[in-house]
Parts: C-alpha cells; structure tokens; sequence
C-alpha cells in the first residue's frame, strides 16, 4: 500500500498475490490497517494463503481459518471468497488437468470459460473486472500511442 505505481503495475499483470492475514496481524500489521480488502476490491489478482500453519493458525483447517477471519473483520461475502478461491486456483502450479477438475474444463478461457458450477464466481462479477482491466490497458495503449512524455 506505500508504494501505489508497484500496486498499479501488479493490477495491469495482474500478478497473483497471496496473503496470509492471519500471520500479518500477528506479526506486524493490525487487521485495521491490511490492504488486503482494499487490493481486493480495487481488482488485484489476490488469494489467501497461510503462513507458518503451526505458529499462526488454532484449528486443523488453516486455511478455512484465513477464510472466516476475512469474511467476519472485512465482511466479505460468499461471491468474494469464492473468487478469491478460484483466484488461488489459477495462481497454483496444479497441472492444468487438476484445474479443469476444480474450475471446469474450459477454465484457462477467462471470463468465457467460467463454469459457475465449479467456480460459484458469476459471470458477471468476471466481466466487470475484465472490463475494468480492458478499459485501463487502453487508456495505456492510447498513451502511449499520443507520444505524450509528461
């Protein structure tokens, strides 16, 4: 969150980040303060992760446990975390067979290959935010095409 042109730059490839708010809150950053919620919302390719299971977490299900915390202190909704799991699912090295299997067979097509069976994303949800990336990578490509150096 201090450095805005880096938060930027990963939007436009939309990078995939993974957090762990459970293990930044016991570390160094109060749930009040995380940019988690806010990368979220602002279109980053973010997903939850953990962080050092035994250290962190208090159930045999650590990472069902970064889940519940974001829904109850963010008030995330069951849209929002399910895309934030099909995110992790694309951000994982799992084989592209296993995110079929997770996904639906036509996954790797973006928004055109949502199956809402698997992924319980709508398909409107992924068409707002293509479209709000769309929109960004032409106010660039027409940027740069003006030959604008302000």
């Amino acid at each position: 969150m201090k450095s805005p042109p880096l938060q930027y730059l990963y939007y436009i490839t939309q990078i995939g980040l993974h957090v762990s708010p459970l293990s930044n809150n016991a570390l160094f950053l109060d749930y009040h303060d995380n940019p988690y919620p806010k990368m979220f919302k602002r279109g980053l390719s973010v997903s939850l992760s953990t962080d050092d299971p035994l250290q962190f977490h208090h159930t045999e299900q650590p990472l069902l446990e970064e889940y519940s915390v974001c829904a109850q202190r963010w008030n995330f909704d069951d849209t929002d975390l399910c895309e934030m799991a099909r995110n992790s699912v694309l951000h994982s090295g799992f084989e592209h067979n296993t995110k079929q299997m997770w996904l639906g067979a036509d996954y790797h097509l973006g928004t055109k290959g949502n199956d809402i069976s698997f992924s319980n994303v709508p398909n409107i949800r992924l068409k707002f935010r293509d479209e709000n990336l769309m929109a960004e990578l032409n106010l660039l490509t027409e940027y740069v095409a003006s030959g604008n150096e302000d």
